[in-house]
């Protein structure tokens, strides 16, 4: 079976997106509680990274279904929503993403999957200090 879906692209603020793309980020997020941080000025919250998908993770959630990445499923946006997955569904998202063979997968969607694992274990290792963002395009 072979995707036709597009890549990932770094994705700016004056960056053009089309209605079939999602914009993926990675946010930091202000944590309110005590997290053994040294004194100094907290982190800055907002944006860490963005990047437009052009329809990989569409078609690796038709690949695989709901059954293989449930939590990602429920975070699919709709063509004029936004979704967040913060802490409570990290875990579960990096644990569905693990079980998954990449190696089997389009480079596309290998490559989609590679980006939200490795932010999913960067926000657990922050301790919930940063959250990802799926908006679709508008």
């Amino acid at each position: 079976m072979s995707s036709a879906a597009g890549g990932l692209r770094p994705y700016g603020p004056d960056d053009e997106v089309a209605e079939h793309e999602y914009v993926l980020g990675l946010h930091r997020v202000p944590v309110k509680m005590r997290t053994g941080r040294k004194a100094g000025p907290a982190p800055r919250s907002g944006r860490l990274e963005a990047w437009v998908d052009g329809g990989a993770l569409r078609a690796v959630l038709r690949r695989l279904g709901a059954r293989a990445l449930p939590t990602l499923a429920r975070h699919e946006p709709d063509l004029d929503f936004s979704s967040r997955i913060g802490r409570p569904s990290m875990a579960g998202l990096v644990r569905e993403v693990e079980r998954v063979d990449l190696t089997r997968l389009p480079a596309a969607e290998r490559e989609v999957l590679s980006l939200l694992l490795g932010w999913g274990r960067r926000s657990l290792a922050e301790d919930g200090a940063l959250r990802i963002e799926i908006d679709a395009g508008q």
